[in-house]
């Protein structure tokens, strides 16, 4: 403080030339760093013709601030400032610098740069688009952080000393945060792997179901319940996952019981009925279709039905199996044949 007001009594002893060169510096610079920034900025092809949106654009401030900065350092050497104000006044000027360029680097990797528009419209990075958007997060915050670090060397802190300091706290933070890391690694993994997308039916351990949404944390799933379930990443990657979106057809399996009774060709007939009908589905792969007497058991005749239908959507799929099973019953109505139930032999002990 006494060195301040020492400089301000002497401020009228004072070359006159000199305030008004500072002046005038200052002004220089003020304008500069107005119409510099735009220049650099066409030269750099970023052509941005509303002013509102190009004074908010972060590339924009932090190359302004710059220029601001460097004409106040050369009109303080114009004053010759007292060694001790000349010196805290440049710390603020590297502080204010330092903030500038962490502003540039962010402003590069914003979603409206160009460099980001080019990587959003790059054909091959489309499907990784969520990978890029969290890595220029985690980037951002790094950026800040080392600024940090360097605003605080800029007074004359011990970073080994801060660094040793928060070591027990680090370790608290580390084992809070572990989960979270896990969750955000296994995200990335995903967002990489791209095992299923929005939309389509997985399954995943004992849960089966829609993906409805996708983070870096967890996905939500919604049943054939019409309820969502959060699943953590880290589970995720430790289940084996089934996406019935990336098949093109999917499996109907069925087995008739038909009573000991009924005669081979009442069964024969049955089977080319079910053909038939089967041959008749347009949704149903007649290649596929597969009828055999599999086993005359010691209760029933078993017939078994395979078959593959181009229906891959579950929802559409349940509707149609409803269908065919409904179809199958009605002709086993016409026929009058009655499907045979497991028996089961009681046995009575004498006392």
């Amino acid at each position: 403080m006494e060195t301040i007001k020492t400089f301000i009594e002497g401020i009228k002893a004072k070359d006159i030339a000199d305030i008004f060169i500072s002046i005038a510096i200052l002004v220089i610079f003020f304008v500069l760093s107005i119409w510099l920034p735009r220049l650099l900025l066409k030269i750099w092809k970023v052509n941005e013709k509303d002013k509102k949106v190009l004074k908010e654009n972060d590339t924009y401030k932090g190359l302004r601030s710059i220029f601001l900065c460097f004409g106040i350092y050369l009109a303080l050497i114009i004053l010759a400032l007292p060694a001790t104000a000349m010196a805290f006044c440049i710390k603020l000027i590297r502080v204010a610098v330092i903030l500038s360029i962490a502003k540039i680097l962010v402003g590069m990797i914003s979603p409206t740069s160009k460099l980001m528009k080019k990587v959003k419209g790059n054909e091959k990075l489309q499907e990784n688009q969520k990978l890029i958007q969290t890595g220029t997060k985690l980037l951002k915050v790094l950026i800040y952080i080392v600024a940090g670090f360097m605003i605080i060397s800029e007074f004359g802190y011990d970073l080994n000393g801060i660094i040793t300091g928060l070591g027990l706290g680090s370790v608290v933070i580390a084992l809070a945060a572990q989960e979270l890391v896990s969750n955000l690694l296994s995200g990335m993994a995903i967002a990489s792997e791209k095992p299923f997308e929005i939309g389509d039916w997985v399954t995943i351990g004992d849960i089966s179901g829609t993906i409805v949404d996708i983070k870096f944390r967890s996905i939500k799933i919604k049943t054939v319940e019409n309820t969502t379930v959060t699943i953590q990443n880290t589970k995720i990657l430790s289940e084996a996952i089934i996406n019935s979106a990336t098949i093109n057809a999917r499996r109907i399996e069925m087995t008739l019981r038909l009573p000991l009774d009924t005669s081979s060709e009442k069964t024969e007939e049955l089977m080319k009925s079910i053909r038939n009908i089967l041959e008749s589905m347009q949704e149903i792969n007649k290649n596929t279709i597969q009828i055999n007497v599999t086993e005359i058991g010691a209760e029933a005749i078993i017939i078994k039905l395979f078959l593959y239908t181009n229906i891959v959507d579950y929802d559409k799929f349940l509707t149609f199996s409803t269908k065919l099973n409904l179809t199958i019953m009605k002709l086993l109505e016409d026929k009058r044949i009655k499907l045979a139930n497991p028996s089961a032999d009681i046995y009575f002990s004498r006392k």
